[in-house]
């Protein structure tokens, strides 16, 4: 490399030059924005922080395309803000149409409850009239009661029902079973006295043959006769024994089951009667009512029947949807110059609010469209998504040092309040749990994190030979001792991390005594 008139060998990985230079023979290595940033660096402006890389990166060339996502998203932000006024306008609109047509079937529907009224004062006038029509509604709730309550317990009482009948079939089957076992049983009893008789020779011919009709074989001898039968009676009675175990058992069962269903079959049974007398009641009512009109006058006969197909409601429920209907009416907030008081159903003035919606929707097409030139954004999209990969990277490698003297970074990128410019903010962690910041670090942890920042932006773009001046940084960072401390602790970093194998470190230190060597490190003095 060239240092003003002389030409220095580099043949080593790691090489410190030392002498007394200026700052302008370093110009190539130097980038400005670097001094900028660390000037900075509690919160990085990140337009510098990509001119930084970009500067010294041809594949970087373009980067700071990656910052216009701040202006789509800003202009996108507006298109949506207007997108959402002129929404807000319409819905306001929409709200006055459906509060119009509220107010008008309200207005309506109070009309019609008005003439319900008035019938309903005008029967309730007649204390007869009035007292059967009240009973038959009330008869009808009891009926509708009484259904849900027949409904509610249906289910149960009939499962419980068909449950018992079906335990007292089983066991009717079960007895008959019995029966027909004991005449079985019985029989092969009479068969071996009949055997032994005939082996006593008093047997007579009809009796042989009745023996032979149940079955047993001649050729088996008196003995085997009786042995079988007595088999088959000790079987018929085991069997009998089973079927009687299991009957006490079913019968214990259906015990059991009595108390529960006894109370379901009592109530079913009265609300079921309940129901029907009710029912009775009504129509014998209805009669009534019929005969009492014909009484009166004969012209409402019509009228009253289709009364009693739909009962008169209390005068006082009537008079309570009123006073709710008025509550609603009085809620009802439409503005002066949307609604006509003579003419609350003309919506002429709603309509015109709409058309003007409709212009403005038809004149101001860059307010409201989003126009995208989907290569552009793409550009900007991916510019962005290399920033972010950048920074992770640049993110990481800083760490790998840093935790030399057991700090952590980690970049947040964050947006001014005018939302029109990137910063990037570092938080610095001592031990994984202290936070601080960039000022709350001491001078020797400044001047590590600013060394490691400058190398550690070489890594991230690939310079092979790495050059690193303490003429690059502030004066009040121009400390030999921790610089020094410094290049010692990331020496080994390069020594062992594979990843950091190809690269080489040139340090160009001026005017700064070296007291004590560093390991490993070429050492030239110029």
């Amino acid at each position: 490399m060239d240092i003003g008139s002389k030409k220095i060998a580099i043949k080593d990985r790691f090489t410190l030059i030392l002498g007394k230079f200026k700052r302008e023979l370093f110009q190539e290595y130097l980038n400005q924005e670097f001094v900028q940033i660390i000037e900075e660096a509690d919160l990085i402006p990140a337009k510098k922080l990509v001119n930084y890389f970009q500067n010294q990166s041809d594949e970087l060339k373009g980067l700071d395309n990656s910052l216009k996502i701040l202006d789509f998203l800003t202009n996108y932000r507006k298109i949506v803000e207007y997108n959402l006024e002129i929404f807000a306008k319409f819905n306001k609109i929409i709200e006055i149409i459906f509060s119009t047509f509220r107010y008008e079937y309200l207005s309506e529907r109070k009309n019609q409850l008005i003439v319900e009224l008035e019938f309903a004062e005008k029967h309730k006038k007649s204390s007869e009239l009035s007292a059967i029509v009240d009973l038959i509604n009330k008869l009808k709730e009891s009926i509708k009661t009484n259904k849900v309550k027949l409904n509610y317990i249906k289910e149960d009482y009939f499962q419980r029902k068909n449950q018992i009948d079906q335990i007292k079939e089983n066991l009717a089957i079960s007895e008959d079973k019995i029966q027909e076992l004991n005449q079985i049983k019985k029989k092969c009893f009479s068969q071996i006295n009949r055997i032994t008789r005939q082996i006593e020779g008093s047997t007579t011919n009809q009796e042989n043959d009745s023996m032979l009709k149940l079955g047993n074989d001649d050729k088996l001898t008196n003995a085997d006769k009786i042995r079988a039968l007595q088999k088959k009676a000790k079987e018929t009675q085991y069997e009998i024994n089973q079927i009687k175990s299991r009957s006490k058992q079913i019968k214990g069962e259906l015990e059991k089951l009595f108390p529960h269903f006894d109370i379901y079959k009592k109530d079913y049974e009265e609300i079921l009667e309940s129901i029907k007398d009710d029912e009775k009641r009504i129509r014998v009512l209805q009669k009534e009512y019929e005969n009492e009109i014909h009484a009166n006058e004969e012209t409402q006969i019509e009228e009253i029947k289709d009364l009693l197909e739909t009962p008169i409601r209390p005068s006082l429920e009537i008079k309570e949807e009123i006073s709710k209907i008025n509550s609603e009416l009085e809620a009802i907030s439409i503005p002066e110059d949307f609604l006509s008081a003579d003419n609350p159903s003309n919506l002429r003035v709603v309509l015109d609010k709409l058309r003007e919606i409709d212009d403005i929707l038809r004149s101001n097409d860059e307010k409201i469209s989003i126009h995208r030139n989907e290569e552009e954004i793409s550009n900007i999209f991916e510019n962005y998504d290399i920033f972010e990969s950048v920074i992770g990277d640049f993110e990481g490698i800083l760490n790998d040092f840093l935790k030399e003297i057991n700090l952590e970074i980690n970049f947040l990128l964050v947006i001014n309040d005018t939302n029109t410019s990137f910063y990037l903010k570092t938080n610095f962690f001592r031990n994984n749990k202290e936070k601080a910041n960039f000022e709350a670090l001491t001078t020797p942890e400044k001047i590590f994190f600013i060394i490691s920042f400058f190398i550690s932006t070489g890594v991230v773009l690939g310079h092979d030979n790495i050059f690193f001046s303490n003429l690059f940084i502030p004066n009040i960072y121009n400390k030999g001792g921790s610089i020094y401390r410094t290049i010692r602790k990331i020496l080994p970093i390069f020594e062992t991390n594979d990843k950091l194998s190809k690269f080489k470190l040139i340090f160009l230190m001026s005017n700064l005594e070296l007291k004590k060597e560093i390991n490993n490190i070429k050492l030239i003095k110029v």
